[in-house]
């Protein structure tokens, strides 16, 4: 499939605007609305309107083509799929270096206990050595590349956190970095603060109360961060440490998320659920009752089959138990130092073969229900009227095959807010930045 400027019709009459872009020759849109009867909202082809920064139409191509005018660029999909730009909820974009020795050791059958008997090094303390002090402008460049590969791949919308530095001005320049990738890219970007990531060896009690008086604070007047996130593990912080925390966070208004019973159950669904979170991250071993008290709090769970595979999990999430609770399920890379995932294409094939999802539950965690998870999902994740025109041209035939497919990239032309940001064909005029 090729996309290319096609020939401008006649514009019909109308009072409606013309477009400033349109998308036509889609076999399929697929609006990923789970209200349409078949789930998943499939417009066979379909055609897409789009005025400013705004969906400003979506159906027939018959009808699409009255929006028309003299100056409306036209992107021809052919026989290709037009989806919503797709959303990685949980990532941690900013950081310099990586843990590929750790990978590698993991491979090999060491455990945490074993890893530590070889004297390494590894976990979050280790990209602390690396990340501490560490600059804004040095940090951006670190995440540049891996954020424009992101955008290639589809992926218009990325959550990412702060917590590699562990220190009041380490996390301030990650998040501020993150801004900065987000000007440079044209990727938007949703800042989360993630101070508790690890315990400190010695005086966790002042580490939190200097997050508490200084850093939470700090990050709110600078507007860099709309979540706070935390850490609950037995290895990390408790449940009240981290109940303090976010109430600290919710003060200056923002909103809570939890790393949560990921290897153990240690009650954190139940403090999201208290704390009315925008998401639970993680959950491998979430119970029957912490998916219901999660879905009575319209708190969505987040997981990553990703990092699961990666770092060998032995109990993956089983998405099938999550769909049927009838909470929100989200998909994420959990991109990081010790999981070099980028692309959401390949989080959905890996949800369909390690945890069950179907095409259309799999499609639906990486757009809609991820836009969810960030609270973002009145402007962005489905192809609707009145939202961000986030939007990209697959070249596959069905969208079921992106869930088949995801060894590759299938992303021929991306678009966010209206422009095209990534033409991967080369014959359409790019939208400089």
């Amino acid at each position: 499939m090729l996309a290319r400027e096609t020939p401008v019709q006649d514009k019909p009459p109308t009072d409606t605007p013309p477009a400033d872009l349109v998308i036509l020759g889609a076999r399929q849109v697929v609006l990923c609305d789970p209200g349409k009867p078949d789930g998943i909202g499939v417009v066979e082809g379909g055609a897409v309107a789009v005025r400013g920064e705004l969906i400003a139409a979506v159906g027939p191509a018959s009808a699409i083509m009255a929006l028309i005018g003299a100056q409306t660029r036209i992107v021809d999909a052919r026989g290709g799929i037009v989806a919503p730009g797709l959303v990685d909820c949980h990532t941690h974009l900013i950081f310099e270096g990586d843990r590929s020795s750790e990978y590698f050791h993991r491979t090999q059958g060491l455990d945490d206990e074993g890893l530590v008997a070889a004297g390494l090094v590894w976990g979050v303390p280790a990209s602390r050595a690396i990340n501490a002090g560490l600059p804004v402008e040095r940090l951006a460049e670190a995440a540049l590349r891996r954020a424009r590969s992101m955008l290639a791949l589809g992926t218009t919308t990325i959550e990412t956190k702060s917590g590699y530095g562990l220190d009041h001005d380490s996390d301030l320049a990650s998040l501020e970095a993150a801004r900065l990738v987000e000007e440079v890219t044209g990727v938007e970007i949703v800042g989360t603060y993630l101070g508790a990531h690890a315990r400190p060896r010695d005086g966790a009690a002042r580490y939190l109360d200097k997050m508490i008086a200084d850093t939470i604070p700090a990050v709110a007047e600078r507007g860099l961060a709309e979540f706070c996130d935390v850490y609950v593990d037995p290895d990390v912080f408790t449940v009240e440490e981290c109940r303090r925390v976010l109430a600290a966070a919710a003060d200056v208004g923002l909103a809570a998320k939890l790393h949560t019973d990921a290897r153990v159950n240690v009650g954190g669904a139940r403090l999201a659920a208290e704390m009315k979170a925008a998401s639970v991250d993680h959950g491998n071993m979430l119970s029957d009752d912490d998916l219901r008290a999660l879905a009575d709090a319209g708190t969505s769970v987040a997981f990553f089959p990703g990092f699961d595979w990666a770092v060998g999990h032995p109990r993956p999430v089983n998405a099938r138990r999550f769909a049927c609770s009838g909470i929100n399920v989200a998909l994420a890379t959990d991109l990081c130092p010790v999981c070099w995932h980028l692309s959401q294409q390949m989080s959905m094939g890996f949800a369909c073969r390690l945890s069950g999802m179907s095409p259309e539950e799999a499609l639906l965690g990486v757009t809609l229900n991820a836009a969810k998870a960030i609270r973002r999902d009145a402007r962005i994740g489905s192809i609707t009227p009145g939202k961000q025109a986030d939007l990209v041209v697959f070249d596959v035939p069905d969208f079921r095959q992106l869930a088949f497919r995801f060894g590759s990239n299938a992303a021929a032309v991306v678009i966010k807010k209206g422009r095209v940001l990534v033409d991967a064909t080369g014959l359409n005029p790019r939208d400089e930045r």
